[in-house]
């Protein structure tokens, strides 16, 4: 068991390697306020509780972040458990380090559910907004999440401590949602560390296989990849190219995931050969290439098996070359090329390429460097906040993506497994309304053809707006695969049924002053009635929101009605049988005085003519609601 000395001791060293001595001294300035805070504080291992935020500092030294993002990590629970103020953390460090601990405070337990749980849509919801909170704050500032992903890692290495319900329920969020966020951030280290740790709880049987079945054969492998590391350095040194090359046994959930995979495939075990990768970190770009075809004389490359990620960085930063090669043996391993640099981006993600506040910005910055998740997350942001709001987050996290290219040559970043309309909706929203057909390399391939990576896709656009189709929602037919085509289909049809419901109530409206003699504009009435514009009056009366009796109610307002007084009425009818009794019946149920009543003949049936006393404009209305329900009444109007 790590001392709190010896933890604390751990940090400071570290972040002085790299900052200033006066940034080191705001950090244990931040230290000893914690410290203070948390006195008397005890976590479930029984530890004094200024270990876990201390620990949390530690896992972000070793990313060589600011001395704000360590202060905070430092700080990160005194909200939330101290009862201290924003106010008072922004007076004693500054307004940074504040945001940052208010950011992460904001963020609550997240409870991901297993699938044995039953959750009502109420719980559904109150989970996607806290789901939404946490992707708008690390759109803001992309060390909120950083603090966050420590401060979840050490509280995984401690799970053990508490109970069965809470172990499965944190371990079942972090997989689902932290890994996942750090697999798109691009911080490795911290991906396979969540995940074996949440492996652990979640399948303890098979981790404990896959413990031993590594640990048996731990001896063989060692000296697999010493005979095969050696060989290759002889052959890099050949071709006069500095490197070092090392080599790493597979975490243990990624061989659990490759387990499945070949059980599919009825392989055993001892048949997955390609459980280690070899790495060779060279000095330049140009290094990359020269090694790789070191590589590829020295062992025959697997076809299928290899991967550019230099020429085509991953959206998170990542660069290196992937190839798997017929090793020693005719064993397949999995060989990554990089510079120093890249690996080191490879290890830390976007935490690499932290800016700080004071230093040289040569291309753009630390915020445009995030341009790549504020586009993953922020329509995300725009969904509604129901129960199929966090499936969604958790399917876009999940979701590995593949490269296609435009015909201008531009390249595209998509989900795998993305059809050519989702590619359409990736690229702008208008262009996947507009689908019509597509083109994958030259060939019309229906649109719901999975699209591969390399692929170069042409959509054509219709002649017409026609807007997307609503079959394209039919899961059975595969049109769609993320969540982002599915949303903005549902938002078109939203708007479109918007558009229809204005024009209907501005049908109802039209008819209603009309028959009523109102003598004012609709957008008058609008503004009078203390509505924005006329199309939120429009939309409220045409989707059934607002009815007629209390528009005409709210009417009356504007209207100096000058008490009783006599009204003409002119009925359009067929002629039938009864027709003059039914419309006299509800005249007098409604207590009216008839003045007088006539009829005409005319081509299409009768014309009656009714005089009677009124009211006001509600009593008026409803007459003419009843009226025109009745059989055979064709108009009703008033002259």
């Amino acid at each position: 068991m790590t001392t709190l000395n010896e933890s604390n001791t751990k940090l400071i060293t570290k972040v002085k390697e790299y900052l200033s001595d006066e940034d080191v001294k705001k950090i244990n300035e931040a230290y000893k306020f914690a410290e203070k805070c948390h006195s008397g504080q005890l976590r479930k291992t029984g530890d004094p509780y200024i270990i876990h935020p201390v620990f949390t500092a530690i896992y972000l030294s070793n990313m060589k972040m600011d001395w704000e993002t360590i202060s905070a990590a430092l700080l990160h629970d005194v909200i939330e458990d101290c009862g201290v103020t924003f106010k008072e953390i922004e007076k004693l460090f500054g307004r940074d380090v504040a945001g940052l601990v208010d950011g992460v405070t904001k963020l609550p337990t997240l409870k991901i559910s297993s699938k044995k749980t039953n959750l009502s849509i109420n719980n559904e919801i109150s989970r996607a907004a806290t789901i939404r909170k946490l992707l708008i704050s690390t759109s803001e500032d992309a060390r909120v999440i950083l603090i966050k992903l420590a401060d979840r890692l050490h509280n995984m290495e401690t799970l053990h401590a508490l109970d069965e319900n809470s172990i499965l329920r944190i371990s079942q969020e972090t997989m689902e949602i932290f890994a996942p966020l750090a697999h798109r951030l691009g911080i490795w280290d911290f991906k396979w560390k969540l995940e074996d740790e949440s492996f652990k709880y979640l399948f303890p049987k098979s981790y404990k296989e896959i413990a031993n079945l590594i640990s048996s054969k731990r001896k063989e492998r060692e000296k697999y990849a010493t005979r095969a590391t050696r060989m290759l350095e002889e052959a890099l040194a050949k071709s006069s190219i500095q490197c070092l090359v090392e080599g790493r046994v597979k975490h243990l959930y990624s061989i659990f995931k490759k387990i499945e995979k070949y059980s599919n495939l009825g392989k055993r075990f001892d048949e997955i050969h390609d459980l280690i990768a070899l790495r060779i970190v060279v000095n330049t770009k140009q290094d990359c290439y020269l090694a790789l075809g070191v590589l590829h004389e020295l062992w025959k490359p697997i076809p299928g098996e290899f991967d550019d990620y230099i020429a085509n960085p991953k959206e998170s930063m990542y660069q290196s070359i992937h190839s798997t090669v017929m090793c020693l043996d005719s064993y397949p391993v999995e060989i990554q090329i990089r510079t120093k640099e890249m690996h080191n981006t490879a290890e830390m993600g976007i935490a690499a390429h932290w800016q700080y506040k004071d230093g040289v910005d040569e291309d753009g910055g630390y915020l445009n460097k995030l341009n790549w998740f504020r586009n993953l997350i922020d329509w995300q942001i725009e969904l509604p906040e129901d129960e199929n709001y966090i499936d969604s987050v958790k399917t876009d996290l999940s979701k590995e993506r593949i490269y296609c290219y435009t015909p201008a040559g531009d390249i595209k970043s998509i989900p795998e497994g993305s059809t050519p309309i989702d590619f359409a909706y990736e690229v702008h929203t208008e262009l996947g309304n507009e689908v019509n057909s597509a083109l994958i390399n030259g060939q019309t391939v229906p649109l719901n053809a999975t699209i591969s990576n390399g692929d170069l896709v042409e959509i054509i656009k219709s002649n017409s707006s026609q807007g997307p189709k609503l079959e394209w929602l039919n899961t059975d037919l595969g049109f769609v695969t993320t969540s982002k085509s599915r949303f903005k289909i549902r938002q078109w049809f939203r708007k479109e049924e918007k558009n229809l419901s204005i024009e209907r109530g501005k049908g109802v409206v039209l008819s209603l002053v009309d028959k009523l003699k109102i003598d004012l504009p609709l957008e008058e009435i609008a503004s009078k009635l203390k509505y924005q514009n006329l199309d939120e009056l429009l939309l409220l009366i045409g989707s059934g929101s607002l009815n007629s009796p209390k528009l005409v109610k709210k009417l009356t307002t504007l209207i100096n009605y000058g008490g009783r007084k006599n009204i003409s009425l002119k009925i359009n009818s067929d002629d039938r049988v009864g027709l003059i009794r039914d419309v006299t019946e509800i005249i007098s149920k409604e207590g009216l005085n008839i003045i007088s009543i006539s009829t005409n003949d005319i081509n299409t049936g009768k014309s009656i003519l009714i005089e009677v006393d009124s009211n006001g404009l509600e009593q008026q209305n409803k007459i003419y609601s009843i009226i025109e329900t009745i059989d055979g009444v064709n108009s009703i109007d008033t002259i």
